[in-house]
């Protein structure tokens, strides 16, 4: 499990997608917009809210997300012990089966109530599949329907490994230190928001 990375890679792509949403001009009116012709702000009360909603992300929900595959790989592994599974294998929290309706749920959540907790675990999620070696492995990530069994899926070198979990823990580090110097590092640990 290389932690790290994969909290750095999950925080960044949330981060950068919230700030893309948020920037995003909206294709269709709101209907409040509908038989409005103000000019007046750019968002409209709806839309502001959805900005902030954007920006607020939890990021410690972020993070958990972002191990959750490993998390359940090691629940499974430890529950069925299985003899025959090596460690390189990858078993049902690294395919779409578990991770999509999470994902799918999550977006439902944020439509339906604002709530965008489980989204933000389940794009976490999302984000640990694709830098996992799972995505050279069609028979995990697709699993079960191309069979039952778990191929196995190598990952990176020892060295970039090293290189990784370096970068990533460079990452962190760096982006404390700016919480720090702005002042927000307490907010960030008691609110999760960047």
């Amino acid at each position: 499990m290389r932690t790290l990375p994969h909290i750095a890679i999950a925080c960044g792509s949330v981060w950068a997608g919230s700030r893309l949403l948020r920037a995003a001009p909206r294709q269709t009116p709101l209907p409040s917009d509908v038989g409005s012709s103000s000019s007046g702000s750019m968002w409209n009360d709806d839309e502001q809210e959805l900005g902030e909603r954007l920006t607020a992300v939890d990021y410690r929900l972020v993070a958990f997300g972002s191990v959750l595959p490993d998390v359940v790989d090691r629940v499974q592994r430890a529950a069925l012990r299985p003899s025959s599974l090596s460690r390189d294998q990858h078993l049902l929290g690294h395919t779409l089966a578990f991770n999509l309706p999470l994902l799918f749920a999550g977006v439902q959540l944020a439509r339906s109530r604002g709530d965008w907790r489980l989204l933000a675990l389940g794009a976490a999620a999302v984000t640990h599949l694709l830098a996992d070696p799972v995505v050279r492995s069609p028979g995990t990530l697709l699993w079960p329907l191309l069979g039952l069994k778990f191929p196995e899926a190598r990952g990176l070198g020892p060295r970039l490994t090293a290189l990784t979990q370096i970068a990533a823990a460079a990452v962190v580090v760096a982006t404390i230190i700016r919480l720090q110097r702005q002042g927000r590092l307490q907010q960030f640990l008691s609110s999760g928001r960047l």
